[in-house]
């Protein structure tokens, strides 16, 4: 849309410039003047989706009940999630799952070989002080077989959130 608004405008402006031959100097200057500013804010201004990185802290989420289920060409990681933020809608949790291959059940996840890992993002959309569940669709490519125990584990790398909007 926003495509079609410039297109438009722009052919106006073409169209006064040839009407209006008098009007050509200030009209280039004017245009130079407006197409800088316009690759200024583009270059220096944060995406929309930057601005939803990090508004939550983690320690501000409370993961629950989360689990891991392998299937034959993808494995989904599903839970729930309580949003404990203050003022914050949760709109996306970036995950990176790990598979490891151990020797025995007891063996610390860092003496263990990591044989798959993915990152994967769970939409969703959890207002403060509540609770919802999520999943993430996870491909793990080229897994070598077990020879211990498989084992996963997770970590949250980075949270999305919008500020809730307040009435005044």
């Amino acid at each position: 849309m926003v495509i079609i608004e410039i297109f438009i405008i722009l052919s106006l402006y073409i169209y006064a410039l040839f009407r209006l031959p008098e009007m050509r100097i200030a009209g280039t200057i004017i245009a130079a003047t407006l197409i800088g500013g316009l690759a200024y804010y583009t270059f220096t201004a944060p995406s929309a989706s930057e601005e939803e990185l990090n508004q939550i802290a983690i320690n501000e989420i409370a993961l629950e009940e989360v689990d891991l289920v392998l299937g034959p060409r993808v494995a989904t990681l599903s839970g729930r999630v309580i949003n404990n933020s203050e003022g914050y809608v949760l709109t996306g949790i970036l995950f990176d799952v790990k598979l490891y291959d151990c020797p025995a059940e007891t063996t610390p996840l860092p003496d263990c070989f990591i044989i798959g890992e993915d990152e994967s993002e769970a939409r969703l959309t959890a207002p403060s002080g509540q609770l919802r569940a999520f999943d993430a669709t996870l491909l793990f490519n080229d897994l070598p077989a077990v020879e211990g125990i498989q084992r996963w584990g997770y970590e949250v790398k980075t949270l999305r959130a919008l500020e809730t909007a307040t009435a005044e």
